[in-house]
């Protein structure tokens, strides 16, 4: 019986890339909510005002996130705990600690996910008013009932289809104009030394609290439970999250490339995620801004379904709805009528975006070291941490804890 056993593991990791392609899907929707317009615009900034000098804190918070998602998976799969059921078990026999972490999640995810969810419709929206020339009013209305359609009629699975192709048409479209603007290569690879240019520590900040985002640290322990079940599957949820983050990084590094080699020392002041077009309009001319707006919707409108989708999810989970309930989906609206009634407002963008990444940036540390500790428990057995896990993730704790001090040191001083 057990030499079957060993056998069915053996084929199930005998998969083709392909496969295991067709396999992923978690870390497709966490990809999707962090490549929003957020990311746009703080890239847009990174490489307008630094040039090539902080693409290695990319680098850093995609590693970092690959890291923490790895732990959620282990504690997921290996332990059936997602990380509020981990946390709790900290201190199984307090009722103060188990309310603590459930309104502690309740409200991280519930402020962050707010914040986001309006730069995400908010940026949309100002893509595709862009595209076709119509009021914002208009526009941020479709991308909203476009965002609770998405969410309300479909499936887990369906979403993360969606997810996928969001994820495969943005990367193409960034990548390819990193590629058509001709990057100067020698100050591109030495922007991978780390390094703090004067006055860019903010920016530094926000390039990593839009990459490394608390909603998806809890989502994926939750999505990881829930979608697989045997210890062969860890080795699948590893793939799904080295390839779906690694292209969130790439994405990312493509914008300040971009921006970079065609922006960087012109004073370009940006003040909304369409500036990116300028960046473009040296080699696609005409169709620069029309070719950035789409970027922008997309971008946009994959997030703007992926975040409410994850913080209904997370709800789910604290409150112990039941599965067919229709309450996360509820959680999952009250976001999208936020931000499509703020995105029809003509609001911009910059300042909610800023307010999301700091939100997020304050609770991200603490969440990292809820997924550590959780991730050492004995009850893991061997998918408990070792060593160089620890390190990795003390390392990722204390970067974030520091930044997100920083955060809201420059907001309150």
């Amino acid at each position: 019986m057990i030499m079957k056993i060993e056998r069915e593991i053996k084929m199930e990791q005998k998969k083709t890339f392909f496969q295991k392609v067709k396999a992923a899907g978690p870390a497709a929707v966490i990809t999707s909510a962090f490549i929003g317009p957020g990311t746009i615009t703080t890239s847009t900034i990174a490489g307008a005002n630094f040039g090539y000098a902080l693409l290695w804190s990319v680098v850093f918070s995609g590693f970092s996130l690959i890291v923490i998602m790895n732990m959620a998976s282990r504690l997921g799969i290996g332990g059936r705990k997602n990380i509020i059921e981990g946390a709790t078990d900290l201190l199984p026999n307090s009722n103060v600690w188990k309310m603590f972490i459930a309104l502690f999640i309740a409200v991280a995810i519930g402020l962050t996910a707010l914040g986001f969810e309006a730069g995400n419709i908010i940026g949309a929206t100002t893509g595709l008013s862009d595209i076709l020339g119509i009021e914002v009013w208009l526009a941020g209305l479709v991308i909203g009932i476009l965002s609770a359609a998405a969410i309300w009629f479909s499936t887990p699975s369906i979403i993360e289809l969606i997810m996928k192709a969001f994820v495969a048409l943005m990367g193409i479209i960034f990548l390819v104009t990193a590629i058509i603007v001709g990057p100067d290569l020698g100050a591109l690879f030495a922007g991978f030394i780390p390094s703090v240019p004067d006055g860019s520590l903010v920016t530094t900040v926000a390039l990593i609290g839009t990459t490394i985002i608390g909603i998806n640290l809890v989502f994926h322990s939750i999505a990881a439970t829930d979608k697989w079940d045997k210890e062969s599957d860890i080795e699948d949820s590893k793939f799904d999250t080295n390839l779906n983050v690694s292209l969130g990084v790439v994405m990312t590094l493509a914008v300040i490339i971009t921006t970079s080699a065609v922006l960087f020392g012109t004073g370009t002041e940006v003040n909304s995620p369409i500036v990116y077009a300028q960046a473009l309009e040296p080699v696609l001319g005409t169709w620069a801004r029309s070719f950035a707006a789409l970027g922008l919707v997309l971008a946009g409108l994959s997030s703007a379904i992926a975040t409410p989708y994850m913080t209904g999810v997370i709800f789910g989970k604290v409150f112990n709805w039941k599965s067919d309930s229709i309450n996360p989906k509820l959680i999952a609206m009250v976001a999208v009528v936020f931000g499509t009634i703020l995105a029809m407002q003509g609001q911009r963008p910059t300042q909610i975006i800023v307010f999301a990444q700091a939100t997020s940036g304050v609770f991200l540390p603490f969440i990292s070291l809820l997924f550590v500790l959780a991730a050492n428990s004995k009850k893991l057995g061997k998918f408990k941490n070792t060593t160089t896990q620890n390190v990795l993730g003390f390392i990722s704790f204390a970067v974030t804890f520091f930044l997100g001090m920083w955060t809201l040191y420059n907001l309150f001083f």
